[in-house]
């Protein structure tokens, strides 16, 4: 079993040990994969497994019956979705700050509308209170005006009757 150096000839149960699979996930692998097979003399079929395939972490599966697929630029892709994650988080930090910041002067802006209002309603009150005593003072005054002035007639022809009432 001669071949190139750096490729290894297993078995499929050594191969499905080393990448922590079963031997049936192995063989149809190599059928996938093309790889070379050749029966040795002790019976069991070998292939060859290529080397970026055996240095590939180990990755163990997630419920046990089933593998990750491996990848070689997955784990590049992993470490940019990693950092991009932390840039997101780090973005959501910053709003979360500003938003509290909005808040709070939001919050102080109304405290400070209240007590316009308030001030604005006593002040409205007591110009009421002003008013309601101006108006009684002159429904008095009016009342003791009309009692002594006698009422003007309500017709020019009245007011030339009078009139020539008295200069005759």
């Amino acid at each position: 079993m001669e071949g190139n150096p750096t490729t290894e000839w297993l078995t499929y149960a050594e191969a499905g040990e080393r990448l922590n699979v079963s031997p049936e996930a192995i063989r149809a692998r190599a059928i996938r994969g093309h790889w070379r097979r050749q029966v040795g003399n002790d019976g069991l079929a070998r292939v060859t497994v290529p080397p970026e395939i055996l240095r590939t972490p180990v990755q163990h599966p997630i419920n046990g019956r089933s593998t990750p697929v491996r990848k070689p630029g997955i784990q590049a892709t992993l470490d940019a979705l990693r950092e991009h994650n932390e840039t997101l988080k780090r973005e959501v930090d910053r709003l979360m700050a500003e938003l509290a910041g909005e808040r709070a002067g939001r919050q102080a802006d109304q405290e400070q509308h209240q007590e316009q209002l308030a001030a604005a309603r006593a002040a409205a009150d007591k110009a009421t209170a002003e008013l309601v005593e101006l108006a009684r003072r002159l429904a008095a005054i009016a009342e003791t005006q009309t009692s002594a002035e006698p009422e003007p007639p309500r017709h020019w022809a009245i007011r030339a009757w009078r009139w020539a009432q008295k200069t005759a």
